[in-house]
């Protein structure tokens, strides 16, 4: 899971906050790919050597649409929640942890449901955003979450069924991917450029856009 935009209320913010992800049965071969597409880019020229992570924001428009193609081709589920921030309640302007949690979780645990009702192991991975005294908090309520949607179906959730990990995404190609899927979407809603998100569209099974 990765993000674009900013979660703020001033003017200098900006008007959309993307969640994005990515879901596979196995990370190993996104992150062997991802690794492959890095290093044929420096290769050829089309994106400078000192880079040494994928990063939509740092790519030119050929980058993203090769970097984007390929993970179109690959065996992939993507997510995207889309907020337009005009449209939050006061309220919850004023307490960000508890907005941020929602619309980083709640969607991703609902789309996860159904896998962790089939008996998988789940291993969610976050970019390391938050403050290190905020992670055991949020991964404490990634499990009430997930608890509580199974609650509603009258079940409970499996003992160890669920992993929640931080990780910087230099180091992890996994969330290279979900931060261009985050930017193909944050360009549609932002700056009104689909073309991104026009590659990936066949693959994006879940969208949700929180605007009026």
């Amino acid at each position: 899971m990765d993000e674009s935009g900013d979660l703020g209320f001033s003017e200098k913010s900006t008007k959309f906050f993307v969640v994005a992800y990515l879901v596979c049965n196995s990370s190993v071969g996104v992150r062997t790919e991802m690794k492959r597409i890095l290093k044929r880019l420096h290769e050829k020229g089309f994106y400078h050597c000192r880079q040494n992570e994928l990063k939509f924001c740092k790519m030119d428009d050929n980058c993203r649409k090769i970097v984007l193609h390929k993970i179109a081709k690959f065996d992939v589920s993507l997510g995207a929640i889309v907020v337009e921030k005009r449209h939050v309640k006061l309220d919850l302007r004023e307490k960000l942890p508890v907005l941020y949690n929602y619309l980083v979780v709640h969607h991703i645990i609902s789309a996860l449901v159904p896998s962790l009702e089939a008996g998988q192991r789940i291993h969610i991975t976050f970019d390391k955003s938050l403050p290190k005294a905020r992670v055991t908090d949020f991964n404490h309520y990634v499990e009430e979450k997930a608890s509580y949607l199974f609650y509603e179906k009258g079940n409970s959730l499996p003992n160890n069924c669920l992993y929640s990990d931080h990780a910087d995404s230099k180091y992890e190609p996994c969330l290279q991917a979900a931060d261009s899927v985050a930017g193909a979407y944050f360009h549609k809603y932002e700056d009104l450029d689909a073309s991104y998100v026009e590659i990936i569209k066949d693959v994006t099974s879940f969208m949700y856009l929180w605007r009026k």
